[in-house]
C-alpha cells in the first residue's frame, strides 16, 4: 500500500464517526505516521532511501531563496561549501543557471547544506558561518568567498571575512552561539539523508503547488544540461 492511501482512508473514516472514534482515529493517524518516520530512518541506514522518499516535499523558509518564491519550478539546492564540485558549480555553472532561469521568473532556488563532516570537518562551520551571514544580507558574496576560501576556514579568516563584508561582529558572535542556526543546519542535513543523498551538489527539480514540492526529482552533480532538462521535463 503507497504511503498516501492511509491518510485518505484515515480521512474518509474521521467524517462519519462520534468524538471519542475521531479520537481513536486521530491516535491511529498519529501511529501511522510516526511508523512511515520510523521506515524512512531505518531505510536511511540501509541505504535504501530512495525506496520510501515522500511524494511531495514541504517547501519551508528553512533555507535562502533566491528568486522569485511563486516560481511555479522550485530548485532546493545541497551544497558542501569545501566541496570541490560544489566549487565548480557555484563559479562556472550557476550564474548561468541563474542567467537563464532565475532571473527570468521561471524557477526560484531554496539553497540549503548538506556538509560532509566525514570529509570535511570545517563545512559544517561554514554552513554556520554563512547562515548567519545571511542573516546581515550577505548571502551570496560571502557564499562565493567560503568557496574561495574552502577548508582553510579559521577564527581569523571568518574575522577577516566579517570586516571586509562590514558584518556587525557582535551579531555574528550571537549567531555563530545560537542553537537553532546549528539546529536548522542538521534539519538540512536530515532532510537531504531522507531523499536518499549522500554527495554534493545536488538538486531536487520539482514543481510547486500549495507550499509542497511536486513531481521532483533529484539531481546529482549540477550540470547546467541536467538542470535546464529536469526544468524543462515540468512544462
Amino acid at each position: 500500500m503507497k504511503n498516501w492511501i492511509m491518510p485518505i482512508v484515515l480521512s474518509t473514516m474521521l467524517a462519519g464517526c462520534n468524538s471519542t472514534q475521531q479520537s481513536e482515529l486521530e491516535a491511529l493517524r498519529a501511529e501511522v505516521e510516526q511508523l512511515k518516520n520510523i521506515q524512512q530512518q531505518v531505510a536511511v541506514r540501509v541505504g535504501l532511501a530512495e525506496l520510501v522518499k515522500p511524494d511531495t516535499l514541504p517547501l519551508s523558509e528553512d533555507g535562502k531563496w533566491i528568486g522569485d518564491k511563486s516560481s511555479d519550478v522550485v530548485i532546493i539546492e545541497y551544497t558542501d561549501l569545501h566541496c570541490p564540485f560544489c566549487k565548480k558549480f557555484q563559479q562556472e555553472i550557476w550564474p548561468e543557471l541563474k542567467k537563464q532561469f532565475v532571473d527570468t521568473g521561471e524557477v526560484a532556488v531554496l539553497a540549503r547544506e548538506l556538509p560532509l563532516s566525514k570529509l570535511h570537518p570545517k563545512a559544517g562551520y561554514a554552513a554556520v558561518f554563512l547562515r548567519c551571514a545571511e542573516q546581515q544580507g550577505q548571502y551570496e558574496p560571502i557564499k562565493d568567498k567560503l568557496f574561495e576560501i574552502g577548508n582553510s576556514i579559521a577564527q581569523e579568516t571568518t574575522k577577516d571575512i566579517a570586516e571586509e563584508f562590514n558584518l556587525d561582529a557582535n551579531k555574528l558572535a550571537s549567531c555563530l552561539s545560537d542553537k537553532s542556526v546549528h539546529e536548522a543546519v542538521n534539519r538540512s542535513i536530515a532532510d537531504a539523508q531522507l531523499l536518499g543523498i549522500g554527495g554534493t551538489p545536488s538538486f531536487v527539480v520539482g514543481k510547486q503547488q500549495d507550499g509542497m514540492l511536486v513531481d521532483y526529482q533529484v539531481v546529482v552533480g549540477g550540470s547546467l544540461e541536467k538542470l535546464g532538462a529536469a526544468i524543462k521535463a515540468l512544462k
